[in-house]
């Protein structure tokens, strides 16, 4: 075979980016990053109450923008795509009507937030997860238990229940709810109805309470307890699912004719981007990958009968199938890494914006020009004041807890603290404090998956941070006492989705196959540095007492 070139689309939380790949060598040929119009303008979302909201026409004109621009700077190849996969972050579901369009495509839903996308990181549906948690409790089977058994604010049925409370309209008109990962492949295959849609394993499985020991989804009981509301949306939801290394459909003429590729080439199932970026990353038995963006998931897989019937308490995720065939797949993580280091910055720069951006002392130009300048440099500044800090046992520290807490134990009506401030304090410490505090959580999750039976040998660190960030990579291998591989492949969802198109186009038998035939090696590595170890670890026990202190205080509320 001469040619054969694949393309994996991966839909993060600000943009959607698409890769183009050599599927018979692994070589990156080109990429493009479209960011989401409405969603970076801050339209349909309001973090003061955890609503975040995005519209569908923001992932479709992101979609064309993305994929266009590298076919069109690639027009020899494009001829040569041979199947197209998808990853999304999840759980982001949408209410639709019957054809499986979501609510917010027509006109008197179209600036409706609740009509829209829930993005993975909304928690307005806090108080619905407790119900379904507690309903969880005193059933026969916990149907939460492939969630650690705690079932998420962050997921499906929590989201959902909230929205069709909220609106009588809404609860009219939905007939069944898409999660994001399975919208795009639908709409990319022509899909005619909500009821046809290729629903993925990985989402099901993950976020949906789905699993083949209850038959599918918990029982129309557990259901019609927890609130009726559900009850039609249910019985609207295909009880299948498939693998990421099955095709969904093939790609339109009409969407072909958008992006320029070939009409009629497979468009896999869709995969959850955390797990998608495991499967780029490599990941295999033993290996944890540290998938680090806004938010961090950490993923790890085990042989069945390597784990037996054991369940991981808190985990936040636990499904057999849900990253590699034939492996049970583990999710953990954090609601907030990045996201922790974006709000310092953006509380830094608010005299940028509140006062310089309004001074007259200098022209608009000047003006707009400094705050620019200054806005870019920030983190820099104190990313390098924070490494020159000496390592002390009685310096600031932080939780993360800024979005809730992930796992283990997922709690998302946590909220962060900072403590051991004094007039001295500078901007640097506080910021290394609350670095410290990601890699501190990072660490309580490795040693909680570790004590419970899920084997740790490797790390390898991907996304975002992992590529731009030596600070934190540094402090992540000084707190974990683990050296963390780190590979060249900046897009590691994007190589996951690579994978999976690279399988479904029969270019390889398995994804496995396909990971070692596509998947870069690590190309540098952080090693511990051990004689910060013991100051590290008097701290990490600091942590975990001011962890629990915050909690009492949060449940005497």
């Amino acid at each position: 075979m001469e040619h054969a070139y694949v393309i994996g689309l991966d839909y993060g939380t600000d943009s959607v980016r698409a890769l183009l790949v050599d599927a018979l060598t692994g070589r990156e040929i080109d990429s493009e990053v479209a960011l989401y119009p409405r969603w970076n303008k801050g339209l349909y979302s309001d973090p003061r109450v955890a609503r975040f909201r995005q519209h569908p026409k923001d992932y479709l004109e992101a979609l064309r923008q993305a994929v266009r621009a590298v076919t069109g700077r690639h027009a020899d190849l494009a001829p040569y795509v041979r199947a197209l996969s998808v990853d999304t972050t999840a759980s982001t579901p949408c209410l639709t009507d019957r054809a499986g369009v979501p609510l917010s495509l027509h006109e008197e839903y179209a600036e409706n937030p609740d009509a829209m996308f829930v993005l993975w990181k909304d928690h307005t549906g806090q108080a619905e997860c407790e119900e379904i948690n507690a309903l969880c409790a005193r059933s026969e089977i916990n149907y939460a238990c492939h969630s650690g058994n705690y079932y998420s604010a962050e997921c499906f049925w929590s989201k959902v229940l909230h929205l069709l409370r909220r609106d009588e309209a809404l609860r009219r008109d939905a007939w069944s709810v898409v999660e994001l990962c399975d919208w795009i492949p639908a709409v990319l295959t022509g899909c005619p109805d909500a009821a046809s849609v290729k629903m993925g394993h990985c989402v099901c499985g993950s976020k949906l309470m789905w699993a083949e020991e209850w038959g599918g989804y918990p029982p129309e009981k557990f259901f019609a307890e927890l609130d009726p509301v559900l009850l039609p949306v249910l019985h609207h939801l295909p009880n299948v699912n498939y693998g990421c290394d099955v095709a969904a459909g093939t790609l339109t003429g009409e969407w072909a004719s958008e992006l320029g590729l070939p009409a009629g080439i497979p468009v896999g199932v869709g995969c959850i981007d955390s797990h998608s970026g495991a499967v780029g990353a490599g990941i295999r038995y033993g290996t944890v990958v540290l998938n680090l963006g806004t938010s961090a998931c950490y993923m790890a897989v085990m042989p069945p009968e390597a784990m037996g019937d054991k369940i991981v308490e808190g985990i936040f995720g636990q499904v057999d199938g849900s990253i590699l065939p034939r492996m049970i797949g583990f999710e953990s993580g954090l609601s907030a890494f990045g996201d922790v280091y974006a709000w310092f910055k953006r509380l830094l720069c608010w005299p940028l914006r509140e006062i310089l951006a309004r001074t007259e002392l200098v022209d608009a130009p000047t003006r707009d020009r400094l705050i620019a300048e200054t806005e870019a440099g920030i983190m820099d500044a104190l990313t390098q004041g924070a490494a020159a800090l000496p390592l002390r046992a009685d310096a600031p520290l932080a939780t993360d807890w800024l979005n809730g807490r992930r796992s283990p134990f997922a709690d998302s009506s946590l909220t962060g603290t900072l403590t051991g401030l004094n007039l001295s304090t500078s901007a640097s410490e506080i910021y290394y404090a609350f670095a410290e505090a990601t890699a501190f959580a990072t660490k309580h999750i490795l040693d909680h998956m570790r004590d419970n039976g899920v084997r740790i040998d490797r790390l390898i660190g991907v996304g975002g941070i992992a590529q731009k960030s030596p600070f934190v990579m540094q402090l992540l291998a000084d707190t974990t006492g683990m050296r963390i591989d780190v590979s060249d492949c900046k897009q590691a969802g994007a190589m996951g989705a690579v994978v999976h198109a690279a399988t479904i186009a029969g270019l390889y038998p398995s994804v496995t196959e396909a990971q070692q035939a596509l998947c870069a090696p690590a190309s540098r590595s952080y090693v511990p540095d051990v004689s910060r170890q013991a100051v590290l670890n008097e701290r990490y026990t600091r942590y975990r007492a001011v962890g629990a202190f915050t909690e009492r205080l949060k449940n005497n509320r």
